[in-house]
Order: structure tokens, then sequence, then C-alpha cells
């Protein structure tokens, strides 16, 4: 028996549309899926990125638009499953139905909206009340990490069902690519997404300039684009921006790394450390709740002084420091498999998963 799904997002933008990608990929076989999206201004669909999908429907604009879109489509499809992604397509969904046996509201966050730390408390505060009063109305929260999961558990009166659905990449990048570290070569960090508050591109000014200030040769690279400030900021401290590239050049960028930072201040689960880690790169993180329960080593706030004692010490120890920063990261990352993934998705679609 078929099960359909309806996704809804107004966020096709980033990790988002990535993150439904594999959604679809790694389902059941038994799900049919269905997407209502609203896409960024002077982006069309282009009928290759939208294949996987049974059909693909503008929401429009406006909150009163995107409720009766909803609606609308759900009648169309006759969505067993509402899937919605992100805080805001989470409201939207709730407000425009009533969870039900017969239609099944499934939420996944990807990251909540009071978790930014660039909003004001009280609006925070307010993403906090209506993360409440909407909980009464959802079948399943589908989270995307570990932190996102335990928060899910504290939204509203009653306790959610919760499934933790983890994140994982379209393709697995290559990772004999990877290049060693050289002495006498400048030591290549990484980062990659939009320049925007939430990836704090001055924390990666700020380590680049500390790896510097401790005497090793850095060549820092950003991959992306945003906010001319920050742009400035970054060229500032030596960091070079290469502006939107395309992912294969990204891809290869990556692999060509010494060091991967995530320095995020908030996220879901970010989906450039899992391609980091598949493509062999150590990586450092910044300790927010996306990561769970986190090794110090893996971190910026610990791990930053070992990376560069160990680059100073030479190639082999560096090397040393680099094999056992990714073992911790397979061990950390364990469960973000496509097997897992599907399980997840039968669980949270309540759908039965065959062998």
């Amino acid at each position: 028996m078929t099960t359909t799904v309806l996704h809804v997002t107004e966020c096709y933008a980033g990790g988002i549309p990535v993150a439904i990608e594999a959604y679809v990929r790694n389902s059941p076989p038994e799900v049919e899926h269905h997407l209502l999206v609203e896409l960024p201004d002077g982006v069309t669909i282009d009928d290759e990125v939208f294949r996987p999908y049974r059909s693909v429907t503008q929401m429009g604009s406006g909150s009163a638009g995107v409720v009766a879109a909803i609606r609308r489509t759900r009648r169309r499809i006759g969505a067993d499953v509402v899937h919605a992604h992100s805080s805001f397509a989470g409201a939207y969904a709730r407000v425009a139905l009533r969870n039900s046996p017969r239609t099944r509201i499934v939420y996944t966050p990807h990251c909540y909206a009071f978790e930014r730390t660039d909003v004001p408390a009280i609006g925070r505060g307010v993403f906090r009340a209506i993360e409440w009063l909407l909980s009464f109305n959802v079948g399943t929260i589908a989270a995307c990490s570990e932190g996102e999961a335990a928060a899910a558990r504290r939204r509203g009166p009653l306790s959610p069902r919760v499934v933790y659905v983890p994140n994982v990449l379209s393709h697995a990048p290559d990772r004999a690519r990877r290049r060693s570290a050289a002495d006498d070569a400048p030591l290549r960090i990484t980062s990659l997404g939009r320049l925007a508050p939430q990836k704090d591109p001055a924390r990666f000014a700020a380590a680049a300039s500390a790896i510097r200030e401790r005497g090793v040769d850095v060549a820092p690279v950003w991959m992306g684009d945003g906010r001319a400030a920050d742009v400035t900021l970054l060229e500032g401290h030596g960091v070079e921006v290469t502006g939107w590239i395309p992912h294969p050049e990204v891809a290869e960028r990556l692999s060509e790394s010494d060091v991967y930072l995530h320095t995020a201040a908030w996220e879901g689960f970010p989906l450039a450390v899992l391609e980091a880690v598949q493509s062999g790169v150590p990586t450092l993180v910044r300790r927010i709740d996306a990561f769970g329960e986190l090794p110090d080593a893996l971190t910026i706030e610990a791990g930053l002084e070992a990376m560069i004692f160990s680059r100073l010490a030479g190639a082999e120890v560096f090397a040393a420091w680099s094999e056992a920063n990714l073992s911790l990261w397979a061990r950390q990352l364990r469960n973000h498999t496509p097997e897992q993934q599907t399980e997840a998705l039968a669980d949270a679609y309540r759908v039965p998963v065959t062998v």
C-alpha cells in the first residue's frame, strides 16, 4: 500500500533541499513524495532537481496564501503525511491542518527558530511560545540531530512523539582525493556556507588569526558568499572568499583541505561537516546543541590548540592528530547512514520497512 507524503518548505535553500532529497531517496519504497515549496526570487523549477517528486507545487506568498496552499495541495494529492521542514513551515502546516490518523503531521525543524542568537531574547521567547502552542497539533517530530531531538522532547506540556532521523549525504565523497599536509606548505583551513550571523564568519576569522599568531603559515578559505561586511571582515584577516562556486569545485577544494572548521552558532545538523569528514578531512566544530555530546578533541574551543601544536611538531605528528580526529568522528557519526535514515523515516511515517 502506497503512503503519500507531502513535503512542505518555505526555505528551499542551503541544506534543507539536500536533506529533503536524501529523505526521498532513502524512504521505504512504498512511499510516494510530493513537494510544496516557496522558491527564492529568480529561481525556477528545474526538471532534473525535482525529478524525485511525483509533483512539485509552488506555495505562493503571504501567510494566508501559504496556509491555503497547504490545505489545497493536501486535498489534491490525498496526502497521508504532511512533512513540514523548518520552523516556519512547521507553523504553517500545523495552522493549516489538524493532525489525525487520516493526515499525520511530521515536523522537522532543521534547527528551532528560538535557537537563533541573532534574535533578541523577546523574539526567541515569542518563538518558544508559538512552538508550545502548536505542540498540541503534531504527530511526530522527526529531529535531524540528537540535540534537536532533546529540544523536541522538552516542547509543550505533553510528551511529543520524537524520532531521530539522522542526516546523510546525497553522494559519498571520494576520500582518495585527500592530499597530505607538507611541512613547507601553508596549512589550508576551510569553511563553507552563506556569510550570515548563523555561520559566524567572525569566529572563523578569529581562528585563522589565532593559528597564524602561533607561527603556523595558514591559507584560510571560505567557500560561499553573503553580506558584503562579512566578506570585508574575512578578507581583512587574510581569508580567501570564493563566492558561490559549483558543488564539484566545492568538493575538490574541500578534499584538498588540511582542516575543516565549522563555526556556526546554531544548526539543525550541518551536512558540510558530514561531507568534510567523509572526504577524510579532519574537522573541528563549535560546541553547539546540534552535535549533542561531543568529545572535547573535536571542538574548536578545546581542540584548536592541539591541532596547532601538532602542526608545529611536524608532518608525522600532524598526520597522527588527523587520523585520531577522523577516528573520533567515525564513532560520532556512526548512525549517519542511509540504512539508519530509512529505518527512522519508516518509523516517522509509520510505514513498514520491506527487506
